[in-house]
């Protein structure tokens, strides 16, 4: 029975180990195409308004692979 066990926690541990490294990796970063839009659009309207971002918008894009030496 032990063997048994040990087994599936053998099983169960290298797929957790190979699924984590083969999820792939994002980075957070501001969406300055979305940010120029609605600044642009302000200037523009008929009362112009300022603009502050607390909580600028950010958008996910899929790290760079690191090539180990």
């Amino acid at each position: 029975m032990k063997p048994r066990r040990q087994l599936y926690l053998l099983i169960v541990a290298t797929t957790l180990v190979t699924a984590c490294s083969t999820t792939p990796q994002y980075v957070m970063k501001p969406d300055y195409d979305y940010i120029n839009k609605v600044e642009s659009s302000s200037k523009f309207s008929a009362q112009p308004a300022r603009i502050y971002w607390v909580n600028p918008p950010m958008k996910r894009e899929k790290a760079k692979d690191h090539v180990q030496d």
